[in-house]
């Protein structure tokens, strides 16, 4: 099971890169690949450990004062991506969207 995440945020420079890995730190207990700068495709076990993503991303973006927007989509099984990126993302991927 896995979920596809992104997100945006305002700052820029170094303060965009703060925010940044505070939003990757809330990632570190899963398996993930980043096919896109912020796009991250996440191997979890249940709907539960997304709830607790979106929570902990939620956090993130309380506690800092810029705007920082991301997307989660609902846990999915199987099915597969599609676009254009090097072959070896498409390894990391596929490993992860089981």
């Amino acid at each position: 099971m896995h979920i596809a995440l992104s997100w945006d945020i305002t700052a820029s420079g170094a303060r965009w890169t703060t925010i940044n890995d505070a939003m990757r730190e809330e990632l570190k207990n899963y398996p993930w690949v980043r096919p896109l700068s912020t796009f991250y495709i996440v191997n979890i076990s249940t709907g539960e450990q997304r709830d607790s993503i979106v929570d902990a991303l939620t956090a993130v973006a309380k506690r800092f004062p810029e705007k920082i927007n991301f997307v989660v989509t609902p846990p999915m099984s199987g099915g597969g991506y599609n676009g254009w990126l090097p072959k070896d993302l498409w390894d990391k991927i596929n490993e992860r969207a089981k």
